[in-house]
């Protein structure tokens, strides 16, 4: 039950940490939007720095759990969202 728990919350820290990076992403396009220094630190730190690693950490556990064959407790579209942005942050990466 806690292995369920623990994956359950790092799919939706990951889906959080993703809404931060596409917010700091916007934020480097369009100059005009003025945001307060901290809060600006803030996002990218956990957008910039956070997203990659806990989706990372996200994909490797759910295809662990696919192997294993364990059942996966998710919406589905909590595991498309994480595994579509850990592609753009990859594509991004290379850009």
């Amino acid at each position: 039950m806690k292995n369920s728990t623990s994956f359950a919350f790092t799919a939706k820290l990951a889906i959080i940490c993703n809404a931060f990076y596409l917010f700091t992403t916007a934020f480097l396009f369009l100059s005009w939007l003025k945001i307060p220094a901290d809060v600006a630190n803030f996002m990218a730190v956990l957008g910039l720095e956070m997203a990659p690693f806990v989706n990372l950490i996200f994909v490797i556990w759910f295809i662990i759990n696919l192997i294993r064959k364990k059942s996966i407790d998710l919406p589905h579209w909590q595991t498309i969202i994480n595994l579509l942005m850990l592609l753009l942050q990859i594509i991004l990466l290379i850009i």
